[in-house]
């Protein structure tokens, strides 16, 4: 009975942290197709205002232009505002301000955003700034280094970017007390996103509903396992109360046969455990670092998949598809796929033991290594290089050895970081003489206190307290003198850390 009920709330249990877990997964990829939409709208908004500063710039460069137009009439804040030509024709002046306030009409009717250029000292008072647009003009003034301010508000996308005084500027603004450089207004983009946010919550309505759907299929077919494996229990009850006493004269005979080799196993079986794990425990805590290797590197495919079948999705509801779209955007999905499937690879063949010594390329396996750990260096802002002459063979484990590298890399990387160091880097050089090969990985972190220099490859020495393990380098000596019979030591540059590998060469690596 006690064994029903711990069953039962096992599976309660069990469907609360998925019904948990799915909806913490589900709430962050509606929040990632959110900023996805969102840096979408604000891209498009900031092309328009470029496109128009650039119109302004070619405007002022010329001090405006003449237009020939029965229907424009002159703006009367421009003094002079119109000319006669030759002909007695009347040319219109068109300012920058004037042209901007014309396109602003025309996308208005025909391209549904409207533009709208205003400042906190005015020449035409048309252009006054509402409450929020004055907001962000205060703020442009107090921050000059701030290119652009963006809000969604009432279903509107509002984008304000800056304008700044340039010497053509001055023809028209040098009364109202402006010099080159300063911020004298800015130039509104507004348009409506109500339809762009009602899509996005309909392919998340649609995508819910699926995985709802999935959970309750799920959740029927654990269930019918579970009354099956109920009811094999059952049998299984019966069947062993038959043998049980039969197992018990068996058991007291074998355990009495076993009671001599057994203490002899465990005593060869303790030993061995005492030098295994340490191993063991490094490489845990490699594959501990890896699996957010792997979480990192999926992230970015995830999303870019996401993304493909939302553009499949507004292609159909807005445009149609075609077979040519179609096996367009399979094909990116499926790049994405293929890199993801390739990363398991490249994880499952690091991990993967070497039974026998044998010949490896040394510029080979650290650059193996470095593909394990390329995003998140990269994520980091790490700079990584390797020097690196010619093929230079080894002879050993190659994967033992590329975990030295992996144990040796992360610790400098963790360095770092935790030094917040400035133009991060790691270089690793590989050198050979007559005698023996190196592989020198140097850091640019400010190097190891000399009161630990000497403490390096002693187990269990740390100094990151909670997240350090203190086993990786004293694994990563073991490895290179006692497996390979080499030799590993560290020392401090100018710059940073300098751990160095010997290895002796073997006649067939001559």
């Amino acid at each position: 009975m006690f064994i029903k009920k711990s069953i039962i709330y096992l599976f309660i249990f069990f469907l609360l942290s998925l019904f948990f877990i799915i909806g913490i997964t589900i709430k962050n990829s509606y929040q990632i197709q959110e900023n996805l939409l969102t840096e979408s709208l604000k891209n498009k908004a900031l092309a328009i205002f470029n496109l128009i500063v650039d119109m302004r710039h070619w405007n002022a460069q010329y001090d405006g232009v003449y237009v020939k137009s029965e229907k424009l009439q002159p703006n009367p804040y421009l003094d002079p505002n119109f000319i006669k030509s030759e002909h007695g024709e009347t040319l219109v002046w068109v300012n920058p301000a004037f042209m901007t306030r014309q396109i602003s009409d025309i996308a208005s009717k025909r391209d549904g955003f409207k533009l709208k250029i205003t400042s906190n000292k005015l020449i035409n008072k048309n252009n006054a700034p509402d409450e929020d647009e004055k907001k962000i003009l205060d703020y442009f003034d107090k921050n000059p280094e701030t290119p652009y301010s963006w809000e969604i508000k009432d279903n509107q996308f509002k984008f304000m970017g800056a304008l700044k005084t340039e010497k053509a500027c001055l023809t028209c603004h040098s009364k109202q007390g402006y010099k080159v450089g300063d911020i004298r207004g800015g130039i509104s983009v507004t348009f409506d996103v109500a339809n762009e946010f009602e899509q996005l919550s309909e392919i998340n309505k649609e995508k819910t509903q699926t995985i709802i759907f999935l959970i309750i299929a799920a959740i029927g077919a654990l269930i019918t396992l579970l009354i099956h494996e109920s009811m094999k229990r059952k049998d299984e009850i019966k069947i062993s109360k038959l043998n049980e006493s039969l197992e018990v004269k068996v058991n007291e005979l074998d355990e009495f046969n076993k009671t001599l080799h057994k203490k002899v196993q465990e005593e060869v079986k303790k030993q061995r455990e005492k030098e295994n794990l340490l191993i063991q425990q490094s490489k845990m805590a490699a594959l501990g670092e890896m699996i957010g290797n792997i979480a990192h590197q999926w992230r970015q495919p995830i999303s870019a998949v996401s993304a493909i079948m939302m553009n499949i999705k507004w292609t159909a509801i807005s445009e149609g598809m075609n077979k040519e779209f179609i096996d367009e955007r399979m094909k990116e999905a499926n790049e994405q796929l293929s890199y993801m499937s390739q990363t398991i690879d490249d994880f499952r063949n690091f991990f993967k033991p070497n039974k026998e010594k044998e010949f490896f390329d040394l510029d080979l396996e650290v650059r193996k290594t470095y593909k394990i750990l390329k995003d998140t260096l990269q994520h980091n802002n790490i700079n990584f290089q390797i020097f690196s002459n010619k093929e230079i063979m080894v002879y050993g484990y190659p994967s033992e050895f590329s975990q030295v590298i992996l144990n040796i890399i992360s610790n400098a990387k963790d360095v770092l970081i935790e030094r917040n160091t400035d133009k991060p880097k790691i270089e690793v050089h590989i050198l050979k003489d007559e005698e023996n090969i190196y592989c020198k990985i140097c850091d640019n972190g400010g190097g190891i206190e000399e009161k630990n220099i000497n403490k390096i490859f002693e187990p269990y020495f740390t100094t990151k307290e909670l997240r350090g393990t203190g086993i990786g380098l004293y694994i990563s000596k073991e490895i290179i003198e006692k497996h390979m019979q080499g030799l590993l030591v560290v020392k401090n540059n100018e710059l940073g850390a300098e751990f160095i590998i010997s290895i002796p060469i073997k006649e067939e690596e001559a």
